[in-house]
C-alpha cells in the first residue's frame, strides 16, 4: 500500500468516528441537563483512568487501560449503546451486533492497524487481563459517579428498578477486584439513598 493510501484510510477512519459523538447514552450528565454522547463517556472515562490509576493492582500497564477505554465504545458507531440492566435476550443481541460492526469499522483502517484495533476492542470484552478488568471498572463506576455523586439527581423517575440492592449486585462483579473503587461505589450509593436518589427496595 502506498503511504498516501494508508494515510487516507486512516483519515476516513478517523472521520467516521466523528459520528460517535452522535451516539447517545442512557446515562444524563452529571447536571441532568441532557444524555451523555459516547464519545464524552470515552474521554471521561480515559481521564478517570489517567486520575486513578494509583489505584490499579501493581503491575497494571496504564498506557494499555488508556487505549481499551478509547476503542472499547467506537462499535456503538453502527451498535448502539444498550442500557447496562437490559435483559439477557437485549445483551445477547448486542454482542453479535458489536462484532459485526467491530469487523466493519476496524476493516476501514490498513488491515494490521484494524486488526490491532480489532484485537484491543476483542481484549476489552474478553475481560481476560487485568488491564481489560480495570477498564471495565472504571466504565463501570463512570455512570455511578454521573447518576449518583455529590449533586447528581438520581434516575429513579427513568429507572425505578434500580434499587440499591439490584445496583450493587450489577456493579460487584465489574468492581470489587479493585477495592477503592468498589469502596467509592458503595458510598456513593449509600449517600444517595440517604439524599433521596436512590431507593433501598422497589416502590
Amino acid at each position: 500500500m502506498l503511504p498516501q493510501e494508508r494515510l487516507a484510510q486512516q483519515i476516513e477512519f478517523l472521520l467516521v468516528c466523528d459520528q460517535l459523538k452522535s451516539v447517545q447514552r442512557t446515562t444524563l450528565l452529571h447536571d441532568g441537563t441532557r444524555a451523555e454522547n459516547s464519545a464524552e463517556h470515552s474521554w471521561h472515562l480515559a481521564l478517570m483512568a489517567l486520575t486513578l490509576g494509583e489505584y490499579a493492582p501493581a503491575g497494571t500497564d496504564l498506557n494499555k487501560v488508556l487505549r481499551l477505554l478509547l476503542v472499547h465504545d467506537l462499535i456503538e458507531i453502527e451498535a448502539g449503546d444498550l442500557h447496562f440492566d437490559a435483559t439477557a435476550a437485549a445483551l445477547a443481541q448486542k454482542a453479535a451486533d458489536e462484532e459485526a460492526a467491530a469487523h466493519t469499522l476496524f476493516g476501514r483502517l490498513p488491515q494490521a492497524q484494524g486488526e490491532y484495533f480489532y484485537a484491543l476492542w476483542q481484549e476489552f470484552e474478553a475481560q481476560a487481563t487485568l488491564e481489560a478488568r480495570f477498564a471495565k471498572a472504571i466504565d463501570a463506576l463512570q455512570p455511578m459517579l454521573l447518576t449518583w455523586g455529590e449533586g447528581g439527581l438520581g434516575c429513579t423517575d427513568r429507572f425505578p428498578e434500580l434499587t440499591l440492592e439490584r445496583v450493587l449486585r450489577l456493579k460487584e462483579p465489574r468492581l470489587n477486584e479493585f477495592p477503592a473503587l468498589w469502596a467509592v461505589a458503595q458510598a456513593t450509593l449509600n449517600r444517595a439513598c440517604a439524599a433521596g436518589i436512590l431507593n433501598k427496595q422497589p416502590t
